[in-house]
């Protein structure tokens, strides 16, 4: 909204309208950090949960997996805007007639190389977190049902995320039932069970 209300010359211009959205990232960073007594097991809980087959999950750190499989957008708003502030676009004026369009959220690597591993990442996590239950407790329901949940999910992920690279490298792909594919199907019915 800051960033919106500079753009539109609704805020006295006392800086350029890409450093509203700087100073929120860096204020944002600067709580996540300090005070570090108050947010170091914060970022011992997350570390222990991105090394979950070396840690033993919990049931916090399962908590915390779930919520983050659940924080996928937010993680996918977080790399955007990490890439916007890299890439200096925050220093472009939105009103200016000879503004380049951002390019660098339409690149291969960020369409098909980042968004997928954000979406992946969570859902392998959880699914390395189902294999060490089973590891540990050898009871196949609910830990190995769960695994195949979560391994379904990324199988859905994979699919959704190349799927338009597919449609592009198939010149005459076979359709069934009024141009829907075998891969479209197979898809929709890994979709649904997941």
């Amino acid at each position: 909204l800051l960033y919106y209300k500079a753009g539109v010359n609704d805020m006295p211009q006392l800086l350029p309208d890409g450093f509203y959205p700087l100073f929120l990232v860096l204020y944002i960073i600067k709580e996540l950090i300090f005070p570090w007594r108050k947010r170091a097991p914060l970022w011992k809980s997350i570390w222990n949960v991105v090394t979950s087959p070396v840690v033993l999950p919990t049931f916090f750190l399962t908590y915390v997996a779930d919520v983050f499989t659940s924080m996928v957008k937010v993680f996918q708003d977080i790399s955007w805007t990490l890439c916007f502030v890299i890439s200096g676009d925050f220093l472009v004026p939105e009103n200016s007639e000879y503004t380049q369009p951002r390019q660098w959220q339409h690149t291969v690597w960020y369409k098909n190389v980042v968004i997928p591993l954000i979406c992946l990442f969570p859902l392998w996590i959880r699914l390395v977190q189902c294999l060490r239950k089973y590891a540990d407790t050898r009871q196949r329901l609910p830990h190995l049902a769960n695994a195949f949940k979560y391994a379904l999910s990324q199988t859905v992920t994979l699919f959704g995320a190349f799927h338009p690279l597919y449609l592009l490298s198939q010149q005459n792909h076979t359709t069934y039932n009024g141009g829907v594919n075998l891969f479209q199907m197979f898809w929709v019915g890994a979709f649904v069970t997941s």
